[in-house]
């Protein structure tokens, strides 16, 4: 079964570079947005497994999307990763913490954005981890 992967990020470079990383992956499917709003329109239809997004974007940023996300329910459940091209620390997005399974700084290493991915699908997939998957 082919895992489906939502990315989102306002710089076509980085979903060029984010659909490479998986290109090898048979069994993962990246469909890109440029911005929170296009995301929102195709996220209903497409069911994504997992929600890559950039944190900064315009218009609709990384955590409006997310707090939008989470009120539908068919995906309420679909784990985030959020990407930040911002140089300080971290720890100063608890409230994108509190939304996401992960934060990781960009340039993120593809090995362990690949590796990622993968441990959140593979506990998504657990019974009971995902009770409205089929």
């Amino acid at each position: 079964m082919t895992s489906r992967i939502l990315h989102i990020d306002d710089d076509p470079i980085v979903l060029e570079l984010v659909k490479s990383v998986f290109s090898g992956d048979r069994d993962i499917a990246v469909l890109s947005c440029l911005n929170a709003h296009d995301a929102l329109e195709v996220v209903k239809d497409l069911r994504p497994d997992l929600i890559l997004s950039d944190i900064s974007m315009p218009e609709m940023g990384g955590l409006e999307l997310a707090h939008n996300l989470k009120q539908i329910d068919a995906i309420s459940d679909v784990p985030i990763i959020f990407l930040s091209g911002r140089s300080r620390d971290l720890e100063v997005y608890d409230s994108f913490r509190k939304l996401a399974a992960i934060v990781l700084q960009k340039p993120v290493d593809p090995s362990d954005l690949r590796a990622k991915v993968r441990q959140l699908l593979d506990e998504a997939a657990q019974p009971g981890a995902a009770p409205d998957q089929a």
